[in-house]
């Protein structure tokens, strides 16, 4: 094989001479005989053999993707069709049902109606009554009075002392008691507890008015977007608001049950106070008779 190499390598060579065309073709030639002669023969027991692996491989592998398609043909293509149309039925099913709900359960052109009529509402009114919750009628002129009403009117609800220091500098304090008489003094203090009690309940009230609105307000906003189905919640939300509100009211009815049932006391209180002096001018007049 050595030899064969070199014998390869000189013809080379020797075609890079220009007139070496000729020795290149014959020494070409006779390298193919030797080759032939000296090559060894192939085994053909072995390549044999191997062909027949090779072919019984080939074999098995078709045999194996056969399988695989009579498998797809007769069961999972069924299958699939099966699952196509269950999956187009159930297609069908919710476009009806989703037709049945957006045209007679909840209709869109009646929820857009009524979201547009609620922005209507909230458009006109709105401003307007919050422009009339929000007038000032406060009328006082001096001091102490315009004080005590800056007090009566801000909403707050934790500025008791504050409204009791202005009403006492507005209608003065208590009289001492060498100065009034006891039951004077009684009724002074009564009258003016009862005053400063229902100013403060007036003030809740406001303050609780002013929550009312606000609850009042984010239930129309939401009405704005309100989802189908949920207006019911919003319409609890609502119901709730006006309990409170209701609550609202009977505190101040409460408030002014309590202002009369007070006045009614302090008439009685002075028909008592006009017979207690008529006994007591009495006893005078009768001691200074003896």
């Amino acid at each position: 094989m050595r030899r064969i190499l070199l014998f390869a390598a000189g013809l080379l060579v020797v075609g890079t001479w220009p007139s070496g065309a000729r020795v290149l073709a014959l020494g070409l030639t006779g390298l193919l005989v030797l080759g032939l002669l000296v090559a060894p023969q192939p085994a053909h027991g072995q390549f044999g053999t191997l062909l027949a692996g090779l072919t019984s491989a080939f074999n098995y592998a078709n045999q194996a993707i056969a399988s695989i398609l009579s498998f797809f043909d007769t069961v999972m293509r069924p299958l699939l069709e099966a699952i196509r149309s269950a999956a187009q039925r159930l297609q069908s099913f919710l476009v009806q049902l989703r037709d049945l709900w957006e045209r007679v359960v909840w209709p869109i052109e009646a929820i857009q109606g009524a979201r547009s009529l609620a922005q209507r509402l909230i458009a006109t009114f709105r401003a307007l009554m919050n422009g009339l919750y929000s007038v000032g009628v406060n009328s006082a002129q001096l001091p102490n009075p315009t004080a005590l009403e800056a007090v009566m009117r801000n909403r707050q609800v934790n500025d008791q002392s504050a409204l009791a220091d202005a009403y006492a500098r507005t209608f003065g304090a208590l009289p001492a008691p060498a100065d009034v008489h006891p039951e004077e003094r009684n009724l002074i203090d009564l009258d003016d507890s009862m005053a400063i009690d229902q100013l403060m309940t007036l003030k809740m009230a406001e303050a609780g008015a002013d929550r009312a609105l606000q609850a009042a307000e984010a239930i129309e906003n939401e009405a704005t977007r309100v989802a189908p189905g949920t207006a019911a919640m919003v319409s609890a939300a609502a119901y709730i608001a006006a309990v409170q509100s209701q609550a609202h009211l009977q505190k101040m009815i409460a408030g002014q049950l309590r202002q009369e049932a007070a006045r009614l006391a302090h008439d009685t209180m002075t028909v008592k106070r006009g017979s207690h002096f008529a006994r007591e001018s009495r006893r005078k007049i009768t001691d200074l008779s003896r």
